[in-house]
């Protein structure tokens, strides 16, 4: 017996070594209060389900039951019989049980009242849990006003339930799960009643462990909307995202949690259409996303601007050619129509303007989207940016921040260097707005980011190498790469046009 926790069911059937599997028929039952049989882990697996007292042809199941119980007959030679008739009623607290009345019309009950209805059993292991559902129904008319009243224990008191009858009216008593190298329960009248105690039906179950832990249903939820918007048809893509590990989706990974939660999303060269959707923000453990290699347009939504600049997201963009990476976005005008370039504000002409020189320099340079995949924004201590600028021993570019230097990381990739100067005139808080920026974008026209050295007395930023050359250089006459006019007059419209 399981209850799904989510609003839909997906069954995935896995060859374990012992041949193809396959499926010939697939029955679900829909249960009215799914807590009924719903454990916080695990299933409910099946000892044993009686239908007490019941005709020696008795053999119920649906439709007769509507959750599909098949209900086994059982007669204790010890106990006395009861039956009747009448229409047994529904009670608010028990009509999510559903027995059937057939199986709640006839009971067994002990000889008297200081005699308690008792049954013990061996389990094949004392490591197991056992969980019962006892099913009552007062199926005699009691007479002088008297009530039967009785209770429920078991292992010793690890489970104890006082349980009063009314007539015809179902009871359900659950256990807590019980252990034991020996399983006993009773059922044995109170002082209050004058009459034995009775049972109806009964189920026990014992506590199952699911091989697999299903995905935080949150992100089930997060990474089916990003499927559904985005068209992806990968084979793969079915199923629970995170189990079994073996088969976890293309493109992703997953933690190894209780449960599994998605932690990297690679969709780069899917062919991807439409903007970049906010929902990925909902992937409270994404840290890594790769959206490389696609159309898409618009915006980065801030949300995921947000997570990035929180540190806990890093964003791979190269490779979409109609996504605005400036603040505010521009809109694109028609081809016909006058280029009136607007300065909203100072933070909007560093975008722009950051934007542009971005643009220029991966013109110059190598191609980005591998280094932005490579992309660690890690922290630098000042005594390792002084070794891979072999002590600061070659500039190679100086702006308004300070001084750029050529420096390798330790697996050979050339790296620039930017030290803020004491001196400089743009400050910590416009240098810090670059690092900010890069963290958040990564996109074919920008540079990338590799990290970047906070020590108290030396700010530094560690960007990919671009082996080319500088604008100035490739503006000039006499260079052997100079920009022609229509190369110039393209890239001034792609960055009017935040692209």
């Amino acid at each position: 017996m399981y209850v799904s926790s989510a609003d839909d069911i997906q069954v995935c059937l896995v060859n374990t070594g012992k041949g193809v599997p396959f499926i010939s028929a697939l029955e679900l039952r829909h249960i009215d209060d799914d807590g009924i049989y719903r454990l916080r882990s695990g299933f409910l697996e099946l000892d044993v389900r009686q239908d007490i007292g019941g005709a020696s042809d008795s053999f119920i199941r649906y439709p007769t039951d509507v959750y599909d119980r098949i209900w086994e007959l059982e007669n204790y030679t010890d106990w006395v019989f009861l039956d009747t008739t009448s229409i047994i009623y529904s009670s608010d607290d028990n009509d999510a049980y559903k027995v059937p009345s057939e199986v709640l019309w006839t009971a067994q009950s002990t000889i008297d009242a200081s005699t308690p209805l008792y049954l013990k059993w061996t389990p094949s292991s004392s490591a197991k849990k056992w969980i019962v559902y006892f099913c009552f129904v007062e199926i005699e008319r009691l007479t002088n006003g008297l009530q039967r009243e009785f209770s429920v224990s078991f292992n010793d008191n690890q489970f104890v339930k006082t349980v009063s009858l009314e007539y015809l009216k179902p009871v359900v008593v659950v256990s807590t799960p019980v252990s034991g190298s020996l399983i006993t329960f009773s059922i044995e009248s109170t002082n209050k009643s004058g009459n034995p105690p009775i049972l109806n039906a009964v189920e026990f179950y014992t506590i199952g462990d699911l091989p697999n832990v299903p995905t935080a249903q949150d992100d089930v939820k997060a990474i089916n909307d990003i499927k559904t918007t985005y068209h992806i048809q990968k084979e793969s893509w079915q199923g629970d995202p995170c189990v079994p590990s073996k088969y976890t989706w293309d493109g992703l990974t997953c933690s190894n949690g209780n449960p599994p939660r998605i932690i990297s999303l690679d969709l780069s060269n899917n062919q991807l259409t439409g903007a970049i959707l906010e929902t990925l923000a909902e992937l409270p453990n994404l840290r890594f996303l790769n959206l490389s290699g696609n159309n898409l347009i618009g915006s980065v939504p801030e949300a995921l601007k947000k997570r990035v600049l929180d540190n806990t997201l890093i964003i791979s963009l190269a490779g979409n050619p109609n996504l605005c990476l400036a603040d505010p976005c521009l809109q694109k005008k028609k081809q016909n129509s006058i280029l009136v370039p607007v300065v909203a504000s100072a933070s909007g002409f560093f975008f722009i303007l950051f934007g542009a020189l971005a643009i220029v320099w991966n013109f110059f340079g190598t191609e980005s989207s591998e280094m932005a995949l490579r992309l660690k924004n890690r922290p630098f201590k000042y005594e390792e940016v002084s070794r891979i600028t072999r002590n600061f021993g070659q500039v190679i570019g100086e702006g308004g921040f300070g001084k750029v230097y050529l420096g390798t990381l330790d697996d050979g990739t050339m790296v620039a260097v930017k030290i803020l100067s004491k001196s400089s005139k743009q400050g910590y808080k416009e240098f810090q707005a670059e690092a900010q920026l890069l963290m958040i974008v990564h996109h074919g026209n920008l540079v990338s980011l590799f990290g970047y050295c906070g020590d108290s007395k030396h700010i530094a930023l560690i960007y990919e190498y671009m082996a080319n050359g500088n604008l100035k250089q490739h503006l000039s006459e006499g260079h052997p790469k100079v920009l022609m006019w229509s190369k110039r007059l393209q890239i001034a419209v792609d960055i009017a046009q935040g692209t």
